[in-house]
């Protein structure tokens, strides 16, 4: 898993000249909603994308994990589905709500069913290797749909920055390995619940709790601020169970709300001091470098701890026996 992690650079650098021709295709002008349809590690590639945008696009993004479609998603939309498998359910599923609807889409797979209808209803199909866990896969599946965003000038300087983040992750990928060797030994044996400090990066907070829940086997709880003010905060009153840890993902002052940074502060006081408290800082200038940094972090302490617990981080049994019954 260590290697997958390692490999993201190259994933987002396939994924994105993987799409390039693709996306051509599709109709330039801009839809009334993105919506992206996945789940698991599939899925978060359009949290991310969501995050990314949230304060700028024009466009609002909608992310659907479910086998149902909202009924306010009409034939005006546009929709990206995504299963790296190709055959996950919900995806089939809400790709036959999507055809009844008439909504143009958008395919990323690697293989399955999935694929097949795509390609039988003429459908464009961004088409990434194969044979790895979903979750490890989140540089190809993103990439397309950074691509896409770009094609719609969403988000116009994606490619400038992209290049950015490539160099970015490259150049620090062994530091941030040694960091997160470290972090992983502070955070074995804790309940880790993970605070981001601004809602952008909630995607990449969630992202942390499934690698955790994925490759490490341990729950994991996730919030952002300031919304954790509102409600967890007094969860805390309770008593505290000696064995949380409190992961805090700071994307720097300039992402971040001033009034957060001073909330954050607060609840620091706030809190019991018995709680450890671990941060994981953001990387570069970019909003995208300061993504992709706190996500191959997370990335990199979920091997690490699963390491340290002496558990393989591949396979899911759980998730395999769940799909076994179901079948």
């Amino acid at each position: 898993m260590l290697s997958l992690v390692r490999s993201i650079p190259d994933q987002l650098e396939y994924g994105w000249k993987a799409a390039g021709a693709v996306v051509q295709g599709i109709p330039k002008g801009l839809p009334s909603i993105l919506v992206v349809c996945g789940m698991g590690g599939s899925g978060v590639s359009g949290d991310l994308i969501r995050g990314l945008l949230l304060h700028t696009s024009p466009v609002p993004i909608e992310v659907v994990k479910d086998y149902t479609l909202p009924g306010w998603i009409k034939n005006q939309a546009f929709a990206v589905l995504i299963s790296y498998s190709g055959d996950t359910e919900e995806a089939l599923a809400l790709w036959e709500a999507l055809t009844e609807r008439g909504v143009q889409r958008l395919a990323i797979t690697s293989v399955g069913k999935l694929k097949e209808l795509a390609e039988a209803e003429s459908v464009p199909t961004v088409t990434v290797p194969s044979g790895i866990p979903p979750r490890a896969a989140v540089g190809y599946l993103f990439a397309p749909l950074l691509r896409l965003v770009d094609y719609w000038n969403l988000y116009p300087e994606a490619e400038q920055e992209l290049t950015a983040t490539l160099e970015l992750l490259r150049s620090r990928m062994s530091e941030w390995e040694k960091e997160t060797e470290k972090l992983a030994q502070s955070l074995k044996d804790h309940f880790p619940i993970i605070h981001s400090l601004d809602q952008r990066f909630a995607a990449v907070a969630y992202r942390l709790v499934c690698q955790l829940n994925e490759n490490a086997k341990v729950l994991a709880h996730a919030h952002v601020y300031s919304e954790m003010n509102h409600n967890e905060i007094m969860g805390f009153e309770g008593g505290v169970d000696e064995n949380i840890a409190l992961v805090v993902l700071d994307p720097g002052d300039e992402f971040i709300h001033h009034r957060n940074r001073k909330r954050a502060r607060i609840v620091d006081r706030i809190l019991p001091s018995s709680i450890p408290r671990l941060v994981i800082h953001a990387e570069g200038e970019s909003l995208l470098d300061r993504f992709f940094s706190l996500l191959v972090k997370g990335d990199l302490l979920s091997v690490f701890l699963a390491e340290l617990r002496g558990v393989d981080p591949l396979p899911v049994a759980s998730i395999d026996r769940l799909k076994k019954e179901l079948s």
